[in-house]
């Protein structure tokens, strides 16, 4: 339940420890909604202004503490609010943020699991997807160490939807070898939310939501600044990035910058990947504040990046030297521009979100000797405007409306998709409602897109088999949850939902050659729209602050399922493969274990396994799907500062390959790191040494695009990460 507090009134408290009642000092006190962030001070007491009527989530964080958090509903008196902390050597807990919705993790009746920018770096991580794929239950689709997208529950590509500065991102990710792109500066942390979740983002979620969380801002009344530098030994990289960052009570802002630079990796033996090498240039500046009833976010982010082609490189001897950086040969450059705008408006019993944004991503594939052959300009504006009706003293009835227009123009030589024209509208109304230890979640939302290509020459030309055309599809989702408590060590979760998405350009209108495939891929304009229905029960329990177990099972039942097919044909020496549709269904589940035994404060022991089976309507198996994978690690606190980890990753063999795919042998990668951390709040630095597959194993995943190449996966790397706060 809510504790109320007056309008423009202060939040006062004290933290103190719950075994010995002492003060902690220096906890964060954050409310994300108002993005207003205060410390305590040295003896635990805070202060923090509630500008705006509404309810709000606080959380309290400190190293070394489990988070706590509390939902105030500032109303008509002022408030004192004491918290006591637990001590645990679990990870912090953040916030949970379902599409505008903020809500404590146990509060959610979606599967939800957090990778910290920290986390990332001290696991010796090259993208933002390399990061999320040690989560149980997602993986990632790779073509070489530069290029991955996520997989959740084997599903990929424009089955995921990528949420960045509160907007859906869109880079052209239908093409395998179109990588996420999306660097870890000025990233807090990534969310990634399992199952449909269309009524909260609209279409191309139903396989779940990669949420990309921007830093928190600097205190109020504080100025921060930041330095980063990781290299990496398989690579020869290098990592930069530079922060600063000032908070006053009405207006804070952020600047970030940073540099990736990678040669060519290599496998186990030391034997190289020609022209695997990438590299990235990103700017973040960020401008927020409130004004009586209005919070705003503001975020321009740029980001230019450039991956080397392997495919092309094959019949090369090489040429150029190891620790070589050129892109003379051939190679993608990506420039990606967002601009973002994120607002909230309180009233005394709505609350209005307005984000809207735009967002140009701009793709070439360079041949080599500066020849440019494709070139693809997408550029998406996207709207989202919703109203939240407090109905109750914990309950909330919010309804809205979203709207995208997407425009994709080719400007090379060679085409791959046509140039065309996409836009979306949608509604939806759903309700949280809080009743006593149960939270439930329920709503409904109407979508219609339509699109409509132009003729583009050398694809789509008047003796081609697929002509311009023009499609409408509308859906129809829902979904239903709850959360429950029953005692306080035991969390459960239960969701139906249903999700859709139309088939995407490539899936419509694709004909001729994709590189690094050796396939001629044909698409169908008269495909339907693909839809699911996915069911999931999960718990969390808790055992004396010294054990927690979380598991999870669901099925994914899809109609339509739009997938690539050979048709045992050839055309100009290449096999021709379509774009088919069939039923399907994907079932599993994940397990997590985390023990830290209080006789062993210096101990920490995690373990979990995940498990998909995925078939066609025949029981034949479905494309690109994960094997089965079991993670442990050990983590050892000899002295407070010092953390020591040692962790193992094995892989099952994928035996039940689809029909164009191949059977993947089993392999084990044995991981080890050390790190220190000094948590001052004037100097804070993190120093992390990491060794990845420490063996050198020799192998290659079911879900690596260089497996048909011969070509296998990183061998042993080290990378050192250093971060100076000041």
């Amino acid at each position: 339940m809510p504790v109320w507090c007056s309008a423009q009134a202060t939040l006062a408290g004290l933290v103190t420890d719950a075994v010995n009642g002492s003060a902690v000092p220096y906890v964060s006190v954050y409310v994300p909604e108002l993005r207003t962030v205060t410390l305590a001070d040295s003896a635990g007491h805070f202060r923090l202004e509630v500008a705006h009527r509404g309810l709000f989530v606080v959380q309290f964080a400190r190293l070394g503490y489990e988070s706590a958090f509390r939902t105030i509903a500032v109303a008509d008196q002022a408030l004192t609010l004491d918290i006591a902390l637990r001590g645990t050597q679990m990870e912090l807990r953040e916030v949970n943020i379902v599409g505008t919705q903020v809500q404590a993790p146990r509060e959610t009746s979606r599967k939800v699991d957090v990778v910290s920018a920290k986390e990332m770096r001290q696991s010796g991580a090259l993208s933002v997807s390399d990061a999320v794929a040690n989560l149980p239950g997602v993986s990632q689709l790779t073509t070489g160490a530069g290029i991955s997208k996520p997989v959740i529950r084997g599903l990929y590509g424009n089955r995921v939807q990528v949420n960045l500065l509160g907007l859906r991102f869109d880079n052209q990710q239908w093409q395998d070898e179109h990588g996420l792109g999306i660097g870890t500066d000025g990233v807090e942390r990534v969310e990634v939310i399992k199952g449909p979740a269309a009524l909260q983002y609209g279409s191309d979620a139903m396989g779940g939501v990669l949420n990309i969380v921007d830093e928190k801002p600097a205190p109020i009344d504080s100025l921060q600044q930041d330095v980063r530098v990781q290299i990496f030994s398989n690579t020869r990289g290098a990592s930069l990035g530079y922060g600063i960052r000032k908070s006053r009570a009405k207006m804070w802002w952020r600047l970030r910058a940073g540099a990736d630079s990678h040669a060519d990796y290599s496998s186990a033996g030391d034997e190289r990947v020609l022209n695997s090498r990438f590299a990235s240039y990103t700017a973040k500046g960020a401008l927020g504040f409130q004004h009586k009833r209005w919070v705003s976010t503001n975020t321009a982010f740029g980001s230019y990046s450039l991956f080397g082609f392997v495919f092309d490189s094959l019949s090369r001897t090489v040429a150029d030297d190891r620790m070589s950086r050129s892109f003379e040969g051939p190679h993608h450059a990506v420039v990606l521009g967002v601009f973002s705008s994120e607002n909230t408006f309180y009233g005394d019993r709505v609350k209005w979100n307005v984000n809207a944004g735009w967002t140009t991503n701009k793709r070439q594939e360079q041949e080599g000797g500066n020849k440019i052959s494709l070139d693809m300009l997408l550029n998406t504006a996207s709207l989202v405007a919703q109203g939240a009706w407090r109905i109750g003293k914990a309950s909330t009835w919010t309804n809205g409306v979203s709207a995208m227009y997407q425009t994709n123009t080719n400007l090379g030589s060679r085409v791959i998709i046509p140039d065309a024209t996409t836009w979306e509208g949608s509604v939806f109304s759903y309700v949280d409602e809080h009743i006593g230890k149960v939270t439930v979640e329920g709503g409904v939302r109407a979508d219609l897109r339509t699109i409509t290509t132009e003729r583009t020459l050398e694809l789509n030309a008047p003796d081609d088999e697929i002509q311009p055309f023009s499609r409408e599809w509308s859906a129809f989702n829902a979904s239903v949850g709850c959360a429950w408590d029953p005692i306080e060590q035991l969390n459960v979760k239960a969701n139906v939902s249903t999700g859709y998405r139309s088939a995407n350009l490539a899936e419509l209108s694709s004909n001729g050659l994709h590189e690094g495939t050796a396939r001629w891929e044909i698409g169908d304009p008269d495909l339907d729209v693909e839809r699911n229905m996915n069911a999931e029960l999960g718990l969390t329990y808790e055992w004396h602050e010294q054990i927690e177990l979380a598991a999870s099972v669901y099925c994914n039942a899809f109609t339509d399922y739009i997938y690539l097919a050979p048709t045992g044909t050839e055309y100009i020496g290449f096999g021709v493969y379509r774009f088919i549709q069939t039923d399907a269904a994907l079932q599993g589940g994940e397990v997590a274990l985390d023990v830290h035994p209080s006789a062993l404060k210096w101990l920490d022991a995690t373990a979990s396994y995940s498990h998909l089976i995925a078939d066609k309507g025949d029981g034949s198996p479905l494309p690109f799907i994960p094997a089965d994978r079991l993670r442990t690690a050990l983590e050892f606190r000899p002295v407070g500062s010092i953390r020591l980890r040692v962790g193992c990753e094995h892989v099952v063999e994928q035996d039940r390959p689809a029909e164009f795919e191949t059977r993947t042998s089993a392999y084990t990668l044995f991981n080890a790191s050390v790190g220190y951390e000094r948590t001052s709040n004037q100097h804070p630095l993190e120093l992390t040494l990491v060794c990845n597959n420490l063996s050198d194993e020799r192998y290659v995943d079911h879900l690596s695009r260089f497996k048909y190449f011969g070509l296998y996966d990183m061998g042993r790397n080290v990378s050192l990460s250093l971060k100076l706060g000041f």
